[in-house]
């Protein structure tokens, strides 16, 4: 994890220093954790500092949220084909790439930057020995706890086995470790997660609620785990427990009325919005925008669009044809025309709130990345239903279709079998989630990935073992202790 060899410290200066400037390297290199933690303000700060690790780009980390996450997700898939200058996109849209790639390896780094401070965090709330109430105590670990559950998990998704570590780091050297078994991995997100869930439960930050996890969203993804677990160990039990995981949210939360409105900004951290990834508009030294539309959208010819989109990521044919005329998601998604410019084929435009963003002259954004939403989690609901039965039931009907009538295409066919209804789950999944971080793994867990890619992208190479990416080649340069996955050159 050379990673860390810049950031141990960075970290801190990150809190202190947000997008305003980075501290000089001299500064930087005497920094010591217990000359700051004082108080739980401290605290409070530093953990406002770990979610800014997770959208602030700068040209050595990439920023996680900021592109690399979302992007990898439907590139690898059948959902999207890259037009950019970027080598390494256009090999993950052809599944041509290699343990250099530089996009999986910011997502490496993005995760274990963020959990280094996950592990701060627990590690000094757990030393500071005044809190004004216990509560504060709680919520600051459930916080960490809920992100190092959720990070560990990406990187298991996308890696398989690889290096856990639940103590901070001080010593470049202690971060080389060899890679964890994936089932211990999992166990130690469980925890995590369960244990965000529990710790979470009373919120004493009144001005620290946007953007905060709550109990239900560290449940959902608990459910998200257990599901996708049981898909990769083939386990009943995984699923009953993902069943229930998810039945702590199933009513709590209702779907937007319209799904247009889910990424309106008025509706931001709310509806049936679990959590997000709060982005600002403002570009500054590290920048804290979000790519969505310089990545997705055309630039336009009237002020009152884009001037600066590009369409570096844009859906294939095979996905926007797949929508029914009918389905409202097709017109919420894609954008053809504007103001009387029709293209010649579509574009992503579901991130654009035209109305409160109009005339984006360089593409900034205040929209933010959704990571969890009820629909997700209506639909995951389904699969485990479905998964535990060997079929559906009227509670899985109930829960797909609730999606499925919002975007006005009607009930699915009753009395579908358990393959038939396991497609239609994956075909709804890709109809409501286009661009939001999860084809590829949703291609992955339900066997599909080399079937579905070559449909859409005949001339892609994709082989059997792209169900894992590599192991960033850059990492077991400095950590020789990390092997390689299969199929991937030494």
């Amino acid at each position: 994890m050379q990673i860390m060899r810049k950031i141990i410290i960075a970290i801190l200066v990150l809190v202190l220093a947000g997008c305003e400037g980075f501290l000089d390297e001299d500064i930087r290199s005497t920094y010591n954790y217990d000359n700051y933690f004082q108080s739980e303000d401290d605290l409070v700060r530093f953990a406002n500092g770990m979610y800014g690790g997770l959208i602030i780009w700068t040209w050595e980390q990439g920023g996680l949220f900021f592109n690399n996450y979302w992007v990898l997700q439907d590139l690898a898939s059948d959902n999207a084909f890259e037009t950019g200058p970027s080598v390494d996109m256009h090999d993950l849209s052809k599944f041509t790439f290699d343990p250099n790639n530089i996009v999986t390896g910011f997502v490496w780094q993005g995760c274990y930057f963020v959990i280094n401070s996950a592990n701060v965090l627990l590690h000094e709330s757990e030393k500071m020995e005044k809190y004004s109430s216990p509560e504060i105590k709680n919520h600051l670990q459930g916080e960490a706890c809920f992100m190092r559950g959720m990070l560990y998990f990406e990187l298991a998704k996308l890696f398989g086995d690889i290096p856990y570590q639940d103590f901070p780091t001080t010593d470049p050297e202690g971060t080389k470790l060899a890679r964890t078994p994936v089932a211990e991995v999992y166990e130690n997100i469980i925890a995590d997660l369960e244990r965000a869930e529990q710790l979470l439960a009373v919120n004493p930050f009144p001005d620290r609620v946007l953007g905060m996890p709550t109990p239900e969203t560290a449940a959902a993804l608990l459910g998200k785990v257990y599901l996708t677990r049981g898909a990769l160990n083939d386990d009943p039990a995984d699923f009953a427990l993902a069943k229930t995981s998810l039945e702590k949210v199933i009513g709590k939360y209702e779907l937007e009325p319209e799904f247009s409105d889910i990424f309106k900004l008025a509706n931001a951290n709310r509806g049936e919005i679990l959590w997000s990834v709060n982005f600002s508009g403002t570009l500054g030294e590290g920048w804290t925008t979000n790519q969505f539309l310089v990545r997705l959208m055309p630039t336009t010819e009237s002020s009152n669009g884009v001037r600066n989109g590009q369409a570096w990521e844009r859906p294939t044919r095979h996905l926007y044809n797949s929508f029914s005329p009918d389905d409202k998601r097709r017109d919420a998604t894609f954008i053809t025309e504007f103001e009387g410019e029709v293209f010649g084929e579509p574009f992503v435009q579901k991130y654009w709130d035209r109305e409160a963003e109009p005339g984006k002259q360089n593409g900034e954004s205040d929209a933010d990345f959704i990571y969890l939403r009820y629909a997700d989690v209506l639909l995951m609901y389904a699969e485990a239903l479905n998964e535990i039965g060997g079929g559906p039931d009227e509670a899985a009907y109930d829960a797909i279709n609730l999606v499925r009538n919002r975007a006005g295409i009607g009930d699915l066919t009753e009395g579908l079998g358990y393959q038939d209804f396991k497609d239609a789950l994956l075909q709804e999944r890709r109809w409501e989630l286009v661009m939001e971080g999860h084809r590829w793994y949703d291609l992955v867990r339900f066997g599909k990935l080399k079937e579905a890619v070559l449909l859409a992208k005949p001339e892609a190479n994709v082989k059997d073992h792209h169900v894992l990416f590599p192991i960033p080649q850059k990492e077991r340069y400095y950590n020789p202790a990390l092997t390689q996955n299969e199929g991937y050159a030494e």
